[in-house]
């Protein structure tokens, strides 16, 4: 398979952490949207977003949900990383929900802020945006255990991965924004480098 996006992309780094958490042999291609590479992302998805995941029928999926439901769908056994029913999977799904919802606002303010002209800035929607950001980092803290993964197993499962690569993107990117104390994300974070493609991935700024 093929995965097109870099790892500055918190949805790309996702697929790729959750591929090698399965064992699955990908090929990296780390192109950038904003640069002259779209246009071979466009031959991929036509969207020009990342990530892509190219099957090795040829076929293409798109978007993290639907890549993600094909690797739960198709992974060897005992490698699912997603509850498959029940309690334990709506959980799972709702703290990748904020995970999400919170890289999305960072790729937002991203575009809003470092890669709009000054002179275009909106500084309400920028302190907007920022808010959004706060208390998705907050609210994602609040969901981490304790002790242990958020998958409750052995090892990290789909939230863990969603949420690492959430809060490291906001560290990386915006480091002065101030959520005030995050134990449980810090935790998490530190464990997860005990893990080879978590630090591998880890995008540098």
């Amino acid at each position: 398979m093929i995965l097109y996006g870099r790892d500055m992309s918190p949805f790309a780094r996702r697929v790729a952490i959750w591929c090698a958490l399965q064992d699955r042999p990908i090929e990296r291609r780390q192109l950038l949207v904003s640069g002259p590479e779209w246009d071979e992302i466009k031959k991929v998805n036509p969207m020009g977003r990342v990530p892509a995941l190219v099957l090795d029928d040829g076929d293409v999926l798109v978007e993290t949900s639907a890549i993600f439901d094909y690797l739960e769908e198709t992974a060897p056994e005992g490698k699912n990383l997603i509850p498959a029913a029940g309690l334990e999977r709506r959980k799972a799904l709702q703290d990748m929900a904020y995970a999400t919802a919170t890289a999305e606002k960072i790729v937002a303010l991203v575009y809003d802020k470092v890669r709009r002209p000054e002179s275009y800035h909106y500084p309400a929607w920028i302190e907007r945006l920022e808010g959004q950001i706060i208390s998705g980092l907050v609210e994602m803290d609040g969901r981490v255990p304790a002790e242990g993964w958020m998958s409750g197993q052995d090892g990290p499962g789909g939230a863990d991965i969603a949420t690492i690569c959430a809060f490291e993107m906001a560290a990386i990117v915006f480091p002065d924004l101030d959520a005030g104390p995050l134990p449980g994300l810090m935790r998490l974070t530190i464990a997860a480098q005990a893990i080879a493609c978590f630090p591998e991935t880890r995008p540098n700024p």
